[in-house]
């Protein structure tokens, strides 16, 4: 009786080469996704249409008179 293994795809291939062969194909997938998906990020185009400055506001917490005399006039349940 020949002691071969068990496999998914009956390839022949050493399993070192299979290994190796699964690794570079993932790779590549990856690195296929990565220059589809993230090569160019939204603040350097002009799909943008929040200004950096806001951005930072909001992420910071930094008011300026005219945004916080705006969020207490329109606070909710209270007329002004």
């Amino acid at each position: 009786m020949n002691p071969r293994r068990a496999s998914l795809f009956k390839t022949g291939l050493p399993l070192w080469l299979e290994i190796t062969l699964i690794i570079c194909i993932k790779l590549c997938l990856l690195w296929g996704a990565k220059q589809l998906w993230f090569s160019k990020p939204l603040t350097h185009s002009h799909q943008m249409s929040v200004s950096q400055d806001a951005i930072s506001r909001q992420i910071l917490g930094v008011t300026t008179a005219s945004a916080a005399a705006h969020q207490t006039l329109n606070t909710p349940g209270e007329t002004p």
